[in-house]
C-alpha cells in the first residue's frame, strides 16, 4: 500500500500542524495513523511516500517511509516514487496489486478495498489501474493498481506531463482495457456516504472532523 502525505497543504493555513496534513488528529488519531490501520488488514505493509518520517503506531504495523525525489511536483510523482521503491524491495516478490490512497481521507476502510479488488477484471492482464468513479469525478488518490503501472508512468513524467487525467486518457489511448472505472452508479451502492471522496483540505473541513458530533 502507499499513502501519499507530502504536499504543501497550505490551504488549512494555521491548522496545519509541523508533520504535515498526515499529522492532522481526528478523533486522537493522526490522518495518516487513521489511513494506515483501516486499510492494513487487507495490505502486507504501508510505505509513505512524501511529508516527515511518520510517528510510531500503538500496534504493530509494518510502516516504511521514503521522501519525495521531486517535492511539490505533484502526487503522480509521488505514486512514481512509491512503485519504483516497490520494485527494488519486492523485484523477486512483486505484489500483484497496489493500494493508492491519499492521508487525508478518514472516512475510509477495508471494505471499500477489497470492493476495488472485486472489481478489478480477473482474466483481463491488459488492465493496469482500477478507479472508482464519485459522482462526476475519478478518485484516482483510493484505486488500486498493479506494480507494472510503472512503466508508463516513467515515460509519461519523462515528457514533462504531470497530471492524473491526462496519464489515464494516455493510457486508455494506448490500451482502452489498461484503466478499468467503476462507473458511478456502480460505486454510489459500494459507498453511498462518499466516503473515498471526504478529503480535508481546509480548515473547515477539518473543523467538521473533530467537532464532537463527527462521524
Amino acid at each position: 500500500m502507499i499513502i501519499l502525505a507530502g504536499g504543501q497543504a497550505r490551504r488549512l493555513g494555521d491548522k496545519r500542524p509541523a508533520g504535515g496534513k498526515a499529522e492532522c488528529t481526528v478523533g486522537g488519531k493522526s490522518l495518516l495513523r487513521i489511513v494506515s490501520e483501516a486499510l492494513v488488514p487487507v495490505a502486507d505493509s504501508v510505505l509513505v511516500v512524501g511529508g516527515d518520517a511518520p510517528k510510531s503506531f500503538q500496534r504493530p504495523i509494518s510502516v516504511r517511509h521514503i521522501s519525495d525525489s521531486q517535492p511539490e511536483s505533484g502526487p503522480l510523482h509521488a505514486v512514481r516514487d512509491g512503485l519504483r521503491w516497490i520494485w527494488r524491495e519486492h523485484i523477486c516478490a512483486m505484489p500483484k496489486f497496489v493500494i493508492l490512497s491519499a492521508c487525508d481521507l478518514p472516512m475510509i476502510n477495508s471494505a471499500l478495498v477489497l470492493e476495488m479488488l472485486r472489481h478489478f477484471p480477473k482474466d483481463e492482464m491488459l488492465t493496469q489501474w482500477v478507479i472508482p468513479q464519485v459522482g462526476s469525478r475519478l478518485q484516482y488518490l483510493f484505486s488500486v493498481c498493479r506494480p507494472t503501472l510503472l512503466h508508463s508512468l516513467d515515460s509519461y513524467l519523462a515528457a514533462g506531463a504531470r497530471d492524473f487525467h491526462g496519464f489515464v486518457h494516455e493510457l486508455q489511448n494506448f490500451e482502452p482495457k489498461s484503466v478499468h472505472i467503476i462507473d458511478d452508479f456502480i460505486w454510489v451502492k459500494i459507498d453511498p456516504n462518499g466516503c473515498v471522496a471526504r478529503d480535508i483540505d481546509t480548515p473547515a473541513d477539518l473543523t467538521a472532523y473533530t467537532k464532537p458530533t463527527s462521524h
